[in-house]
């Protein structure tokens, strides 16, 4: 009995490129809703809604430049969005035309509110409250911003719907931290 020995790296990708759903689509499937596999762990419907569609003259790599609607985690974006350097990743699959309303739908994101300011690590806390005197010190939160962050800072006096703190988290193994003080 002979065993089957794969070389090379492993994949997550899951269905078929941009450039074999769309050749294979009336007017290239524009109009026509695309959804990245990749992007469906999220609970929010993730979908491209395909605008414009050009091919890319090397033709050994199969890429084609799409222009789309973009939506991520049920936010779309205000402005189109070229695809182009991804179009040749295996992981896209086409959505049916009765499917397209369902997954389609508008969804509301709940926005998470985090503190404007958290707790500095014990040892800097240290350095710290000896250099300035203050008994407790924070460091304030300096949040990036972007289209599709769920995330925003608490307005003055607004409570945080989450909690941040300093300490180890969640350990993989408790038994090796059961005689430590935390």
């Amino acid at each position: 009995m002979s065993t089957i020995k794969y070389i090379g790296r492993t994949t997550d990708f899951k269905g078929k490129t941009l450039w074999e759903i769309v050749g294979n689509l009336k007017n290239f499937g524009v109009g026509r809703v695309v959804v990245r596999n990749m992007f469906e762990r999220y609970p929010e419907p993730s979908y491209m809604k395909i605008v414009k569609v050009e091919t890319l003259p090397n033709e050994e790599t199969r890429k084609v430049k799409v222009t789309v609607e973009k939506t991520f985690r049920g936010q779309t974006y205000p402005k189109l969005v070229e695809i182009n350097s991804v179009s040749y990743k295996a992981d896209y699959r086409l959505l049916h035309k009765h499917e397209e309303a369902s997954y389609c739908r508008a969804v509301q994101r709940a926005e998470k509110i985090i503190p404007r300011e958290i707790d500095m690590p014990p040892l800097l806390k240290e350095f710290v409250q000896r250099e300035t005197g203050k008994s407790d010190p924070k460091i304030a939160i300096k949040l990036k911003p972007g289209h599709n962050n769920v995330y925003r800072l608490a307005k003055e006096g607004e409570k945080p719907t989450i909690e941040v703190g300093m300490g180890i988290g969640k350990p993989a193994s408790p038994k090796l931290y059961a005689n430590c003080e935390m």
